[in-house]
């Protein structure tokens, strides 16, 4: 049987205090600076589509354009 280690004998870094997590908000786009995030979503709005729904439509015409070629 093996066993398995407990939280004060795993190796690496320890975790973060509660605080101190998740400082980087959570985007689907991955890390973006907040102008350009901002502009993407007022632009998002602006169609009245969610964000998602606005950006899949962009991504997919973009791959569809890039593979015709």
């Amino acid at each position: 049987m093996v066993k398995k280690k407990n939280a004060s004998n795993r190796g690496g870094r320890p975790p973060k205090p509660p605080g101190e997590k998740y400082l980087t908000p959570a985007r689907q786009l991955g890390r973006v600076c907040d102008e350009d995030w901002e502009l993407l979503q007022t632009a998002a709005a602006k169609t009245g589509k969610s964000f998602t729904g606005w950006a899949v439509e962009i991504l997919l015409r973009n791959a569809k354009r890039q593979l015709k070629d």
